[in-house]
């Protein structure tokens, strides 16, 4: 079901110093993302055989996205981890299965592919993401 660890993402304030100390800690950074429809930027920063996502909120919440809202009040070192997955409606039941809930507005469209997060509080407390890379 899981292919392994994609990503671990982390939410910041300060987007271009936070890109620059990563970047001095010896990450790579290989993609900067500015969407303005979602009011996020997000660089990958690679480390390994996985990335860092590193988000930052460019206007404030205007409640009109499910995901993003959840993304946003969850603040702190460490926002979520990412799973890719082969195929993402196979692991959404499995995960529903085992009792968790798919956040209102998944799956859609992400960076890389298709993707889906779940409830933390039927997740462990963990907002778990899982990405179908297409």
């Amino acid at each position: 079901m899981l292919k392994g660890l994609h990503h671990v993402g982390i939410t910041g304030e300060d987007f271009e110093r936070a890109i620059e100390r990563f970047k001095g800690f010896g990450l790579a950074c290989e993609e900067l993302i500015d969407n303005e429809e979602t009011g996020v930027k997000i660089g990958f920063l690679r480390t390994g055989g996985f990335m860092l996502e590193f988000i930052s909120h460019t206007r404030p919440d205007q409640g009109e996205d499910p995901v993003t809202s959840l993304i946003r009040s969850r603040k702190g070192t460490i926002n979520h981890i990412c799973f890719e997955v082969d195929d993402l409606e196979d692991a959404i039941q499995d995960f529903e299965k085992n009792g968790a809930k798919l956040v209102k507005g998944c799956p859609r469209t992400g960076a890389y592919g298709r993707t889906a997060f779940f409830y933390p509080d039927t997740t462990e407390d963990v907002l778990i993401q899982l990405y179908e890379v297409l």
